[in-house]
């Protein structure tokens, strides 16, 4: 059982979600606390890294998204806590998820938002919320 993520880069991750048919195969969580509101990526889901402490509240979110193909974690930058979210997902779900025939991609967004915001902010079919001063 790896617990090693493979990232995603923000270039990868806007081709997919620009794609009418792959756009619906993934989902982005962002782990931000209360910067999600300064801009995020369009449609993402706020899961701050608090919801990945305990077995059981990480077990339920693996219930929730097991039908998912790919799942994009990602924080401000993607050093600390979107990659230990991500690896908290990961090994909970080789547990919850042990017999089942597909799991899905876990993948930790390299750069993260200031990256993915930096080269995306203009573009409302990624971006929504975004302050731009903050950029």
């Amino acid at each position: 059982m790896s617990t090693m993520v493979e990232r995603i880069t923000a270039r990868e991750l806007a081709a997919i979600l620009k794609d009418p048919v792959q756009k619906n195969k993934v989902r982005v969580i962002d782990v931000r606390d209360s910067d999600f509101i300064g801009g995020h990526i369009r449609g993402a889901i706020n899961l701050p890294e608090d919801h990945f402490q305990d077995d059981d509240e990480v077990d339920e979110i693996v219930e929730e998204y097991k039908d998912v193909p790919q799942i994009v974690f990602h924080c401000m930058m993607s050093q600390i806590r979107g990659p230990f979210c991500a690896k908290r997902f990961k090994s909970r779900m080789e547990i919850v998820l042990e017999d089942a025939p597909k799991k899905p991609d876990v993948r930790v967004l390299y750069g993260g938002f200031q990256l993915f915001g930096r080269e995306y902010r203009n573009d409302p079919e990624l971006i929504e919320d975004m302050d731009v001063a903050n950029y």
